[in-house]
């Protein structure tokens, strides 16, 4: 009942908001309250960022619980105890726990599918003891689920324009929300950003009474996540690692692993990179890559966004880029833009097999495929490289992970 319960909470859709969440966190004796944490917002890069903090200090044997959202294949990958994404059972068990305080009160609505799968991930992290808690804020950062975290140090990466609809219309409105999470005496290390988010940020740390540094890029890329951007997210990583484990070198971000950031696999015979780039910003992050060599140039881009992003600027900024350019819906609720209709190849959805089987044919003659987008889109493509089934998501077919 716990799983349905939980993805019963998307069609309630996003819910921004503290005191429900707040509520029942304290209803279950605040878990992880006195952990330290490690809480990153921002709009791209937050996943790469907090997996590379997590790695750095797993490295100096630290026990980690690492925290972030949305998952590719399946709900366990959200949160990860020693580098390991938990099983089903562990979070299934924890989900039923906060079901459980949740009914025990009064509330004027229920927990949202973040709020819940945000206490039930708290949960899982107290459970297991660790050390530090890295967590990826989900929306915005003033009203997000993660703000009960207790953070040591908090992690800005770059913030663009994303999530309109929640976070306001322009990049200041957006750099207000994030900078939300900054609290009295706690350090705070961000990307260097537009002027306009760099003035919010200044002004909230000014006013909160909190250290601000910006962090110049890295001279090269982490191994294991390539592309100019990751400098910057890098940069960001090792200062606020550094909080925790001051003697730490770059080095100790290499070898991290996070899989849809630009990430290559090799398929049969050919390539496959994989990047979840979802906004404007992200997507010219991939073409970059593509114009500097640190990605294979591709002989295929398979692209597809959902309907609440800004689609139209996404194939803007991706029309000059090399090989053949396919779209595939990342559901079949997803309407095919009308521009796209001079596309070598148009898919309906993730599930249309001449898509599968025209891949398989690029591959098979050695070529490479770009997959990027959607996070459905994405982790529909894993699980095919792994022969599992092609809905985006095997515990929830019909309503894939949100972007």
């Amino acid at each position: 009942m716990s799983w349905d319960a939980l993805f019963a909470r998307r069609l309630l859709g996003v819910r921004l908001g503290l005191a429900i969440v707040d509520g029942v966190h304290a209803a279950m004796g605040r878990p992880t309250a006195g952990t330290p944490a490690v809480h990153v917002v921002g709009t791209n890069g937050k996943g790469s960022t907090a997996a590379m903090i997590e790695h750095a200090l797993r490295g100096q044997g630290m026990r980690t619980g690492l925290y972030t959202s949305p998952h590719l294949r399946r709900v366990g990958e959200r949160v990860r105890i020693d580098g390991e994404a938990v099983p089903d059972a562990h979070l299934r068990a924890s989900v039923d726990t906060v079901l459980a305080h949740e009914g025990s009160l009064s509330l004027p609505r229920p927990l949202s599918f973040f709020e819940l799968i945000t206490l039930a991930a708290l949960d899982v992290v107290e459970r297991a003891n660790v050390d530090v808690l890295v967590a990826e804020a989900g929306l915005g950062g003033r009203l997000d689920a993660t703000r009960m975290v207790e953070p040591a140090v908090v992690a800005i990466t770059s913030i663009a324009l994303d999530h309109q609809e929640f976070l306001g219309d322009t990049l200041d409105a957006i750099a207000g929300e994030k900078a939300a999470v900054m609290r009295p005496g706690v350090p705070v290390f961000s990307a260097p950003q537009r002027p306009a988010a760099e003035r919010v940020l200044r002004n909230q740390a000014q006013s909160t009474g909190c250290p601000l540094r910006f962090c110049d890029p890295l001279p090269r890329a982490p191994e294991g996540l390539p592309g100019q951007h990751q400098r910057g997210n890098g940069a960001v990583a090792l200062a606020a690692a550094r909080v925790l484990v001051p003697s730490l070198g770059a080095d100790a971000l290499d070898g991290v692993q996070w899989p849809g950031r630009l990430q290559t696999l090799e398929h049969g015979g050919g390539r496959l990179v994989l990047d979840a780039a979802h906004n404007v910003a992200a997507v010219e992050a991939v073409g970059q890559a593509i114009e500097t060599g640190d990605v294979p140039t591709p002989d295929v881009v398979v692209f597809g966004s959902q309907a609440h992003k800004d689609t139209a600027a996404m194939l803007d900024a991706l029309e000059g880029w090399p090989g053949q350019h396919w779209w595939v819906s990342p559901s079949a609720e997803v309407e095919v833009p009308g521009r796209v209709g001079h596309w070598a190849r148009v898919a309906a959805s993730p599930n249309d097999p001449g898509f599968w089987a025209a891949l398989e044919e690029v591959l098979a003659r050695g070529g490479t495929a770009l997959v990027c987008g959607s996070h459905l889109l994405v982790g529909a493509v894993l699980g095919w490289m792994a022969a599992e089934s092609r809905a985006a998501d095997p515990q929830d077919p019909t309503i894939g992970p949100s972007d």
